[in-house]
């Protein structure tokens, strides 16, 4: 049986590493006292996992972790433990419950909806429908692990969409940015792909990203949930 649930990374802990993260839900996997499954050997690791890595300042309402058990437990009471044992800045949205032979959720991934709001009030209209126009949107990024290289990205392959609200101090814009097995694009690499592209001077250093939601998508395109929810809290 394994166990997975949908939880937040809030404003609070946005700055903390991903690895720092995946940790502090480790630790409480064990404060809970859930009968989490160990791999064998010299060094066992508690079996579990996160749907997808997210960026150091970003915050979501969209992170999935998956907990293969030992024994079969009531997936409500398992839900409402492991909420009690987080600190501040995660919480428990929604749990469901699956075989252990289920396919991971890292595999099932297909998309991400992100919000990025920022403290600037250019007109970027032009902007959005010139690059909702494009076919092709390249932009370099240094490659992880490599000084001196750079990774191609065409943009529009992972978004290919981009919407924007303007108010009175600040821009919003909203996009859905697609998942593959071989990874994604982040949301500060398409803020510089915009200001490189269409001059644009957006402060990427002051834009605030938020991860709505992360969903798979089917052969068709269609959109569904990470989870068949047995629980869920606003």
């Amino acid at each position: 049986m394994k166990l997975r649930f949908q939880i937040t990374k809030e404003k609070e802990i946005r700055f903390i590493s991903h690895l720092e993260y995946v940790r502090t839900i480790g630790r409480a996997i064990r404060r809970a006292k859930l009968p989490a499954a160990y791999s064998q050997g010299f060094n066992p690791h508690m079996k579990y996992s996160l749907a997808s890595a997210l960026g150091v300042g970003v915050v979501s309402y969209a992170e999935f972790v998956e907990l293969e058990l030992a024994e079969p437990v009531n997936p409500l009471a398992a839900a409402e433990a492991f909420m009690k044992a987080l600190p501040r800045g995660i919480r428990v949205l929604a749990v469901d419950a699956v075989e252990t032979n289920a396919p991971a959720l890292m595999s099932v991934a297909g998309g991400a909806e992100y919000r990025v709001t920022i403290p600037w009030t250019w007109d970027i209209a032009s902007a959005v429908d010139d690059f909702n126009r494009a076919e092709t949107v390249m932009f370099e990024k240094q490659a992880p692990k490599a000084k001196e290289k750079v990774k191609k990205i065409d943009v529009k392959f992972y978004i290919s969409n981009l919407s924007a609200i303007q108010r009175e101090h600040e821009t919003e814009l909203h996009f859905h940015c697609r998942i593959t097995h071989n990874g994604s694009m982040k949301a500060v690499d398409l803020l510089n792909a915009l200001n490189e592209h269409y001059g644009l001077q957006i402060p990427v250093e002051k834009a605030d990203i938020e991860r709505l939601d992360l969903y798979r998508v089917d052969e068709l395109g269609n959109k569904w949930p990470m989870l068949d929810s047995l629980f869920e809290q606003g």
